[in-house]
C-alpha cells in the first residue's frame, strides 16, 4: 500500500467539492473512502480507479446517502430529546431556570409592555440555537463568493430544522393569535398565550441542547 500524493489528494477534494456535499459527515467518509481504495492501486491506475469511484458515487447516490443520514439522526435525536423533556428526569437547576425567566417574563409585561415581553420569550430559544451552531465547529463563517459552499455537520442540521418545525407549526396558533388578541385590547390573555408559547419552545430548544454533547457533537443516546 503506497501513500497518495499532494496532488492526487488534491484531486479527490476537488471532486468531493464539486459533489457540493451538505454534511461534513458524507464528506470525511467519501474521502476516507477514496483514499483507502486509491492507496490500493499503482500511480498509473490512480485516474482509471479514480473514475470508478466516480461512477459509484454519483450526484444521485450521494444525494440519497445524505438523506438517509439527516433522517436517521433525526429519529435518534428525536428519541433523545424525548427522554430529556421528561420533567421527572430534570434536574432542579434546570427546572428552576424555566420558572425563573417565566416570572421575569410575567415581570417585563407589568413593568413595560407586551411587545417587549415578546421580544425577550425567544431569546433563551435562540441562545441555544447559537450555541449548537458554535460547537458544530461551522461558527459563525459566511461569504460572499457566491461558488462558496461548505458542509455542515449533520446534528445541527437536524437540531436547527425540528426547531424550526416546532416554530413555525406553533407560530400560527400561539404568536398570531396573541397579536390579534392584543390588537382587541385583551392583553392579559394576549399574555398568557405567549407566555405557553414561549415556554414551550424553550423547552423544546433546551432538550435540543441537552441531548447533544458539545465536547464532541456527538448526540446523547438513552
Amino acid at each position: 500500500m503506497r501513500k497518495l500524493t499532494d496532488v492526487e489528494l488534491e484531486i479527490i477534494k476537488d471532486r468531493l467539492e464539486n459533489l457540493s456535499l451538505s454534511y461534513v459527515e458524507i464528506y470525511n467518509e467519501l474521502l476516507d473512502h477514496y483514499v483507502t481504495t486509491l492507496e490500493q492501486v499503482d500511480p498509473e491506475g490512480f485516474a482509471k480507479n479514480k473514475e470508478i469511484l466516480d461512477d459509484e458515487f454519483t450526484w444521485s447516490v450521494v444525494r440519497n446517502m445524505e438523506k438517509e443520514l439527516l433522517k436517521n439522526v433525526s429519529q435518534e435525536l428525536q428519541t433523545s430529546q424525548l427522554e430529556a423533556l421528561k420533567f421527572w428526569k430534570m434536574d432542579i437547576w434546570r427546572v428552576f431556570g424555566i420558572f425563573t425567566y417565566t416570572v421575569l417574563l410575567i415581570v417585563i409585561y407589568k413593568t413595560i409592555s407586551l411587545d417587549v415581553m415578546m421580544a425577550f420569550a425567544f431569546l433563551p430559544g435562540f441562545g441555544v440555537i447559537t450555541a449548537l451552531l458554535y460547537h458544530s465547529g461551522n461558527n459563525f463563517w459566511f461569504s460572499f463568493n457566491p461558488s462558496y459552499f461548505r458542509p455542515r455537520n449533520v446534528i445541527l442540521q437536524a437540531a436547527v430544522g425540528r426547531y424550526l418545525f416546532a416554530l413555525n407549526w406553533s407560530n400560527f396558533f400561539f404568536f398570531i393569535t396573541s397579536i390579534i388578541l392584543n390588537n382587541n385590547g385583551l392583553e392579559n390573555p394576549a399574555m398568557i398565550l405567549i407566555l405557553f408559547y414561549s415556554t414551550f419552545l424553550n423547552l423544546y430548544a433546551l432538550s435540543l441542547y441537552h441531548s447533544i454533547n458539545l465536547k464532541t457533537f456527538k448526540l446523547i443516546m438513552p
